[in-house]
């Protein structure tokens, strides 16, 4: 689904001066859930289904193989089951569960201000539910990903969240400038095909002060695991070293702050200068 007052920043040329307008379809609690969005600048028309919007329509917005694979009808489902749940604990080596991520994220990006704020990457809907949890009626959450599986489990997962989900390039943001308070990436980072563009583009749609908050994964010092993250850098996964992490940051135009390493994931917070 997609709430309907959003639309008005959506802007999929963002020089465009205005945002789509709802043509026709159903709605829910002022939340799109069926039918069509227009951009009156150019009359083009796109959907809402399976509990998204659609700007992509038969492009895939893929950069590397490893995005291709989101695009596996099971992947979606199988996700966060399989993999998301356990993830951190496995890369850390210790307990760390979704709550936990959660609470990083949500202080680094200061979630209680309030306000709009984005996830790119959103896969099944993880940060983009969880936030929209905790904002409640304090603001909003628009989660974006180019993969039609993980936007369809994101909208099962996220129902009654208040989400609105978002088929859409991190690369190219279809928001106007200075849309939102903040924005957050879970592990995305490391699957764009060039993500000091992703940066610059999300600094590009903050507010003048908004911030950032990003988990990624970076390079790790044994052997045996090195050889691993070079055989999946094949695939277009690629790895960070800590001082990569705060130049890339630096240079999009934010001002980071130190990360928080817990073994091979960081988590690090950044003001839009």
């Amino acid at each position: 689904m997609f709430r309907r007052r959003l639309l008005s920043y959506v802007r999929p040329n963002p020089e465009n001066g205005r945002g789509l307008e709802f043509l026709e379809g159903s709605e829910e609690d002022g939340h799109i859930t069926s039918g069509l969005a227009i951009d009156p600048t150019t009359g083009k028309t796109y959907p809402v289904k399976d509990g998204y919007l659609d700007l992509l329509g038969h492009r895939s917005g893929a950069d590397n193989v490893a995005n291709l694979t989101n695009f596996l009808p099971g992947a979606g489902p199988l996700y966060e089951p399989l993999w998301r749940v356990h993830s951190l604990s496995l890369l850390t080596g210790e307990r760390f569960p979704n709550e936990r991520e959660l609470e990083i994220i949500s202080d680094l990006v200061q979630l209680d201000h309030g306000g709009r704020y984005l996830d790119l990457g959103c896969s099944a809907g993880l940060y983009t539910r969880g936030l929209a949890a905790r904002l409640g009626s304090r603001g909003e959450v628009v989660g974006i990903d180019i993969s039609p599986s993980m936007l369809k489990e994101a909208a099962r997962r996220s129902k009654g969240s208040g989400a609105s989900l978002l088929r859409a390039d991190a690369e190219n943001l279809p928001f106007a400038d200075a849309s939102f308070a903040g924005a957050v990436c879970g592990g995305s980072l490391n699957e764009f095909g060039d993500p000091s563009r992703a940066l610059r583009e999300m600094r590009r749609v903050l507010e003048p002060g908004g911030r950032v908050a990003i988990m990624g994964i970076l390079w790790t010092r044994s052997p045996r695991g090195r050889r691993l993250q070079r055989f999946l850098s094949t695939s277009g996964v690629r790895f960070f070293e800590p001082e990569e992490v705060l130049s890339l940051l630096d240079h999009a135009g934010l001002e980071p702050v130190e990360l928080q390493t817990y073994n091979i994931v960081f988590f690090s917070g950044a003001t839009s200068r």
